[in-house]
């Protein structure tokens, strides 16, 4: 039998409009989540104090998505590089190992020489 998670209801304020958020997260999360929209819509409202509230509304979401894709598209760097440095580890680690092999090889070679 399948167990039922408990749905949350967080009361909380965006930009001076009360909502009602449900779902399966803790109320700590959306209550940050609120305080961080919040604090960008703040930032536009304080460089444009008269914005009408549906483009601030407009421009905190547009800033709050850029924001979002540059993360994202950084995250894509960083993957795309973790995975170059993987190979490039491995690949020195066999270089390694061979030149290992090459330097017990060649003091064999100076043994049997003396």
């Amino acid at each position: 039998m399948e167990k039922y998670k408990e749905i949350n209801k967080v009361n909380i304020s965006i930009l001076e409009e009360e909502l009602v958020v449900k779902g399966e997260v803790s109320e700590d999360y959306v209550k940050d989540l609120a305080e961080y929209i919040n604090n960008v819509g703040r930032e536009i409202q304080e460089t444009y104090p008269r914005l009408p509230r549906r483009t601030l509304l407009g421009l905190t979401m547009v800033n709050i998505a850029d924001e979002y894709f540059k993360t994202k598209s950084k995250l894509q760097d960083l993957k795309k590089e973790n995975k170059e440095l993987k190979e490039l580890r491995d690949k020195l680690i066999k270089d390694n190992n061979s030149l290992k092999r090459d330097n017990r090889e060649l003091n064999k070679l100076l043994e049997e020489a003396d």
